[in-house]
């Protein structure tokens, strides 16, 4: 109760410090916050704050930044029903906590105000950085930047670059989603042709746009927050002489703008683990296996970026090792009637469809043992039922033992993917212990209702 009571006394204090009334209401929507730049700045500096149902008056709108449980009032200079420009007061700087040489740099929470409707208070990724302007990066009146000489925050873009297409100069991740400014920069300039200047907007990747990291620009079936874990599980690389080149190269080791950013390197055989524990390693041609496509190059789907022996797409968010990927599999109209959940329907004599009776752990392209037993994920066996993750995932794809995936239960050939086990043509499932072995040590022995 006392914090409800404070929070309702600050609402009324700001109402008052307004000139509203505390009951007052409008037909206006709420204000929406979507993007503040620059992320880092000082005292005086020029602040754009974007969003919408702004009004275009500027005086009927005030953006108030909150610190250290106080807050300063700022009406904007300019102002769109979208757009709201306005510098940092002072009243902002005395918001900043003392300390020892000066003012304390600080993060602030904004909130805008039109017409008494308030909009939410702005989250960490788009509440900026209020610095000493000794420190201050980006657009700081009659200075200069720590940060514009080189590259101060290590992202791949000098300070320079970062002012020139809006990012910040102090910041790797100006946009706050996870994927440095400088892999989106490059990433955006590989799906634009790498000799076209940077596209700086949507529908690229943008280091402006906290949005895409669930996007898949380029097609491969991996989003950019996956291809972005990737090229930091593979070490980071970059070459510079790819930045300006027209090949399908990227400069970084995996790009979100091409299929093909190392489509020369030839993915290494996996170092097996099995022997340590007296088990046979898999018998699966190496590279050979990784090649989804049947081609001569190597794309970044097909290659390994944790070195388990499942290729990228087999491990992403959309791939065979989510099991509701398997749901959705065995609904798809690739199976005509589809295939019903293992408890619901048996297919002569088998139940290999979407099974639930308990949980499994999604594998992940770049963590190459997820459960930490020390196999590999690719030997590894995730349904626990005596036939590898290789086995049975790289099947849904292409046919990897050969078999040629017959005619199988009603089926037309090549639609049901099937491996032989003991002379016999079955279907797989590496999220169900009960295919391709009914009996297998983990299939239930009791079918639910």
């Amino acid at each position: 109760m006392r914090r409800r009571a404070i929070h309702i006394c600050l609402g009324l204090i700001a109402l008052l410090a307004l000139g509203l009334p505390a009951g007052a209401s409008a037909k206006s929507k709420r204000p929406v916050i979507t993007r503040v730049t620059p992320m880092r700045l000082a005292v005086g500096s020029k602040l754009t704050v974007r969003g919408r149902n702004f009004s275009s008056h500027a005086r009927r709108n005030t953006v108030i930044f909150h610190a250290g449980g106080r807050s300063a009032f700022v009406k904007p200079r300019r102002a769109s029903r979208r757009k709201l420009v306005l510098r940092v007061s002072k009243s902002v700087g005395r918001l900043l906590p003392s300390g020892q040489g000066g003012r304390k740099t600080t993060r602030m929470k904004l909130r805008v105000v039109v017409r008494r409707r308030f909009s939410r208070w702005t989250r960490k990724r788009l509440s900026p950085v209020i610095v000493s302007g000794a420190d201050a990066g980006g657009d700081v009146p009659g200075g200069t930047s720590s940060c514009v000489t080189g590259d101060t925050d290590q992202d791949l873009l000098s300070g320079d670059r970062e002012l020139e297409i809006g990012t910040d100069p102090c910041l790797d991740d100006t946009d706050g989603d996870g994927t440095t400014d400088g892999w989106e920069y490059y990433a955006a300039r590989d799906l634009n042709i790498k000799a076209v200047p940077y596209p700086g907007k949507r529908p690229f990747p943008n280091a402006l746009d906290p949005s895409d990291r669930s996007i898949d620009f380029d097609g491969d079936g991996l989003t950019s927050g996956e291809e972005y874990r990737a090229w930091r599980a593979t070490g980071s690389s970059f070459i510079p002489s790819k930045v300006d080149g027209l090949d399908l190269e990227s400069p970084l080791g995996y790009s979100d703008g091409t299929k093909f950013s190392r489509a020369t390197e030839t993915p290494s055989v996996p170092a097996w683990r099995s022997s340590s524990y007296g088990l046979p390693a898999p018998s699966q041609p190496f590279p050979a296996t990784f090649n989804l496509h049947g081609d001569g190059s190597w794309r970044d789907d097909e290659r390994d970026a944790d070195r388990d022996g499942l290729s990228n797409w087999l491990e992403s968010s959309r791939g065979p090792s989510n099991n509701h990927w398997w749901q959705q599999f065995w609904g798809s109209k690739r199976f005509e009637p589809s295939v019903q959940s293992w408890q619901e329907q048996a297919y002569c004599g088998y139940r290999p469809g979407y099974f639930d009776q308990r949980p499994f752990a999604n594998l992940d392209l770049a963590d190459g043992d997820v459960d930490g037993d020390t196999l590999l994920d690719g030997e590894d066996d995730q349904d626990n039922d005596g036939f590898s993750n290789i086995t049975e995932m790289y099947e849904v794809k292409y046919d990897l033992d050969g078999n040629g995936n017959p005619a199988w239960c009603g089926w037309a050939p090549g639609v049901m993917p099937t491996i032989l086990a003991g002379g016999v043509d079955v279907p797989v499932n590496a999220m169900n212990p009960c295919v391709p072995n009914r009996t297998s040590r983990t299939c239930s022995d009791y079918v639910p209702f």
